[in-house]
């Protein structure tokens, strides 16, 4: 406990904030090792297939357990697109989405449904500092915010892939991924793969990995996990007092 009784109040207000910054400090830097070893137990457990289809499990094929959730995904990206926003041109056979005149068909296998983010989200809140009986209602609920920020991904991937890439990108693509461009129907379905994984594997990957998860941490760190740390040491310190 500190003596307070002999300090002026700039002293005092200076030692807080010092206090404050090494919590901050010890704060992001266990999130960051729940985030990275989660990394770690992920790569070493799970591996997949060429085409990002198959769920391999400590040696154990596990898709059929994640088709469920794939066909689930895609109804509801149906339901959005079809139903809600009125495209009847828009179609879904089984967990396979397109536009009738599309080229371009979106394939809702495992790794679409966020499963890898899901078992992050939930093993960071889990292990991280805060309230239990807090985290017993915050991550289900979260889990749900995740489930439907995902289906608004996949659905603006949908409208985004409606129609043929812009010219524009034919530039940005060979200096991006390294293409040549030739004027034939291979290159154009091969560009039209890479318009679409700059948003499926790129854009929107690093939003939904690193923004939205970074942003529900922080809501819990602000809202949650300082009020509760604050009420800890003052209990504490009016024990000690």
């Amino acid at each position: 406990m500190i003596n307070t009784s002999g300090m002026s109040k700039s002293k005092l207000y200076k030692i807080n904030q010092r206090l404050d910054v090494l919590g901050s400090i010890k704060d992001i830097s266990w999130f960051l090792i729940l985030f990275l070893f989660f990394e770690f137990i992920w790569k070493v457990c799970v591996h997949q297939g060429e085409d990002e289809s198959i769920l391999i499990v400590l040696g154990k094929d596990m898709t059929s357990w994640a088709y469920p959730l794939s066909r689930f995904t895609a109804k509801t990206v149906y339901w959005v697109i079809h139903d809600l926003f009125g495209y009847s041109d828009f179609q879904v056979d089984g967990i396979l989405l397109y536009f009738k005149d599309s080229l371009f068909k979106t394939n809702i296998v495992w790794g679409c449904v966020g499963v890898k983010q899901l078992l992050m989200f939930t093993f960071i809140i889990l292990f991280y500092f805060g309230p239990l009986k807090k985290k017993i209602w915050f991550i289900p609920l979260f889990i749900l915010v995740l489930i439907l920020i995902n289906i608004l991904r996949i659905t603006i991937i949908c409208f985004i892939t409606k129609n043929p890439f812009p010219e524009w990108f034919i530039g940005v693509n060979t200096w991006y991924n390294n293409r040549i461009w030739i004027n034939n129907k291979e290159t154009f379905n091969l560009f039209y793969q890479d318009w679409f994984n700059v948003f499926h594997h790129d854009i929107f990957t690093w939003i939904y990995y690193d923004g939205i998860l970074f942003l529900i941490w922080l809501f819990w760190e602000e809202r949650f996990n300082k009020p509760y740390q604050k009420l800890k040491n003052k209990i504490k310190s009016d024990s000690q007092a």
